[in-house]
């Protein structure tokens, strides 16, 4: 993609001529005459070299600032995309990357101009856009230019590259700078991305919530991710895949009871609160899951299945015990445990005859404190345990 030559001057030099043959020509270039009356003493004619315009044009340019050369080849850069070979295109591009390097508002220049057809060439146009990219110094400038490759591959229809751009800044969130407002800027791009790609849910979801503990001990800002903030808890909410989370104490998401009262209400209650819980929020506001565009038979076979998790931390209760703590019928008990199973919310065995649920797993709703000590115990009896196998085992 490259002018093979390493040293800049003659990587210019290069550039300059290409510009000089696709403006004036393959005729008009430096051609050999016989100068009349320079016979040397063997009688043969002297032979000169005459510049063709190419030529000239391409030595006018070399005699210029590194800018002039540089606005001379974004202007020709039409006729560059239009006429030039795919090898001397890419490679003038590559040039005019390392002569606008250093300033970021000519490297935008550069990119503009090869981003400037979403019809005409739009491999090339692709490969030398991602060239400007690479070559650009790292900061939050270079995050502009992939975004102008992003809306290039969008408005070319280019959809099959928007994914390898996503996993990138995903990748490379830090790369751009570490400020907290290059980083939202960062993930907010890409939760566009997603969407524009219609993601999973999960995927997206992910996605916003990174953006969302970019706002953690930021409470002068934290107001600006209301609308992810909701966007997050209403995608938790409506998700019939996702039924644990610990991002209810983040601030953005705190900040919601604020904003967003209602959905923060939901989500808290179905992260937290019991079957319960959630009719006496249904029946204080009973417009609240209509109101939202939601589900009520949804919302309400989440919540029992959340709450299902949460009792089935006993190991083994009873389906009496199943019934109070779901608020059902007799008849669903099953049902629902079947339901949470298929869901992957539990792992549970029945005995009908005995009327009894055994749990060997049950998903938790939220991973905090808790949980992480309860992860940590665990560990170290695992870790002492590990010890007193190796000891013996080294004993014998």
């Amino acid at each position: 993609m490259v002018f093979v030559e390493h040293e800049p001057r003659r990587a210019l030099q290069s550039a300059c001529e290409v510009l000089g043959v696709l403006i004036h020509g393959e005729t008009e270039r430096a051609s050999s005459v016989v100068a009349p009356g320079t016979e040397g003493e063997d009688g043969k004619a002297n032979v000169e070299v005459v510049d063709g315009e190419a030529e000239k044009y391409a030595k006018a340019l070399m005699a210029k600032s590194d800018a002039e050369v540089l606005g001379a080849l974004i202007e020709a850069a039409p006729t560059l995309f239009s006429d030039g070979g795919d090898k001397e295109t890419a490679g003038v591009v590559h040039v005019m990357a390392n002569l606008a390097r250093e300033d970021e508002g000519s490297m935008k220049r550069v990119m503009d101009c090869v981003t400037a057809s979403a019809s005409e060439r739009v491999e090339l146009r692709m490969r030398c856009a991602i060239s400007v990219y690479n070559d650009a110094k790292a900061g939050a400038g270079k995050f502009g230019l992939f975004e102008a490759i992003a809306a290039y591959a969008k408005e070319a229809k280019r959809q099959d590259v928007l994914p390898t751009l996503v996993a990138h800044a995903s990748a490379n969130v830090t790369a751009w700078g570490e400020d907290a407002a290059t980083q939202r800027r960062v993930l907010a791009f890409c939760i566009k991305l997603l969407k524009d790609l219609e993601s999973t849910d999960e995927e997206l979801f992910a996605c916003m919530i990174k953006y969302l503990a970019t706002f953690e001990g930021d409470a002068g800002s934290v107001a600006e991710a209301a609308d992810i903030a909701k966007e997050a808890a209403f995608a938790f909410i409506n998700s019939p895949t996702m039924f644990e989370g610990d991002f209810l104490e983040l601030e953005a998401v705190q900040d919601l009871q604020k904003s967003n009262q209602g959905v923060f209400k939901l989500l808290s209650t179905l992260l937290t609160g019991s079957v319960s819980d959630y009719n006496a929020l249904i029946k204080s506001d009973g417009k609240l899951i209509s109101g939202l565009g939601l589900s009520e038979s949804d919302c309400l076979a989440k919540m029992r299945s959340m709450a299902l998790s949460t009792l089935g931390k006993k190991g083994e209760v009873t389906y009496a015990e199943v019934k109070e703590a779901l608020q059902c019928e007799a008849g669903e008990v099953e049902e629902l445990i079947v339901r949470a199973v298929g869901a992957s919310v539990v792992d549970a065995k029945m005995d009908q005859a005995k009327q009894l649920v055994v749990f060997t797993r049950c998903t938790d709703r939220m991973f905090g404190g808790e949980q992480w000590k309860e992860l940590s115990s665990k560990i170290s009896t695992w870790r002492t345990q590990i010890a007193h196998m190796e000891k013996a085992l080294s004993t014998k």
